[in-house]
């Protein structure tokens, strides 16, 4: 079992935990706006901090979903370049773009660690339910640090297929792409 194969069982079960997470949230949006939609009609007062939360859950849902298009390696492609050449140019140019991806990622990555740690500094608490800003914050550097190591691994499976140990088809049945 090459790295790549195990790379991409791992990324398999990332996923599978991602998409849980997104389908919780998005439940969980759902069940706070509509109970607060409910009592502002029947209580002419909607829940305390509801649309807060609801906005918390969006971004951690919002990066999250980002990871989930990390995982299937989708990313800003020159398709139109892409059709008009072979499969090995084709190859290089798909780790180059990966090579981007994961550096612009792995930047933001450490941007975020160090917004992250500011905020645990400076003790920023959230005025309506006063909680750490930080458990929101907290996604940035998970979302933007494991789509960075999908993109460097994928330089590595592109790299199988530039050497013929993998084909493109692979990757679609895989649903990778």
């Amino acid at each position: 079992m090459t790295l790549t194969d195990i790379y991409l069982k791992i990324n398999g079960l990332f996923e599978k935990l991602e998409k849980a997470v997104a389908i919780l949230l998005i439940s969980a949006i759902v069940l706070i706006v509509f109970a607060s939609t409910v009592a502002r009609y029947l209580f002419n007062e909607p829940i305390f901090g509801a649309d807060r939360l609801a906005t918390y859950m969006m971004v951690w849902l919002g990066l999250i979903g980002f990871q989930i298009a990390s995982s299937k390696l989708r990313h800003i492609d020159i398709e139109f370049l892409k059709a008009r050449v072979n499969q090995s140019t084709k190859c290089l140019m798909n780790m180059a773009t990966s090579l981007l991806s994961a550096v612009f990622l792995g930047i933001l990555f450490w941007i975020s660690l160090d917004y992250l740690q500011a905020s645990i500094e400076l003790n920023d608490k959230d005025i309506v339910f006063e909680i750490p800003l930080w458990y929101i914050i907290l996604i940035l550097p998970i979302s933007f640090g494991i789509s960075a190591v999908r993109y460097f691994f994928a330089i590595f499976l592109w790299l199988d297929a530039f050497r013929g140990k993998r084909q493109e088809e692979e990757f679609v049945k895989q649903k990778l792409l």
